[in-house]
């Protein structure tokens, strides 16, 4: 809707600048600059005490944290992987079981022989 308005409007519009009259400017009294009271907010309640160390340690306590998270992320197995594995191992297994105890057929040659050279 606004680009439609847009659009619309973009016909002619004519501004001319007005020149400052400096009598007027002049005539102007000078308003001193309004003061407005201080806040007071928690003017008498507690006072926070300030963190204890250096923002250096604070910033390297903090990068110790997310390296110790990130190490913890890394090596935490996901569950649906593991199960996904161990699975697999269990359905290979069974199919080696089933494949070994299957009864061997024995090996029985051809019907037919080549013909032999004379």
């Amino acid at each position: 809707m606004f680009l439609v308005f847009v659009a619309l409007a973009q016909g002619s519009a004519h501004a001319s600048p007005i020149p400052p009259d400096i009598r007027q400017l002049a005539d102007q009294p000078q308003t001193p600059p309004q003061r407005f009271e201080p806040a007071r907010a928690g003017w008498n309640g507690p006072i926070a005490t300030p963190a204890s160390g250096s923002p250096l340690e604070a910033a390297q306590a903090a990068q110790i944290r997310a390296v110790h998270r990130t190490l913890e992320l890394l090596f935490t197995p996901d569950p649906k992987a593991l199960l996904a594995i161990l699975a697999m191992i269990f359905i290979l297994r069974k199919l080696r079981s089933r494949r070994e105890s299957k009864p061997q057929a024995p090996a029985v040659g051809p019907e037919w022989q080549m013909p032999q050279a004379a």
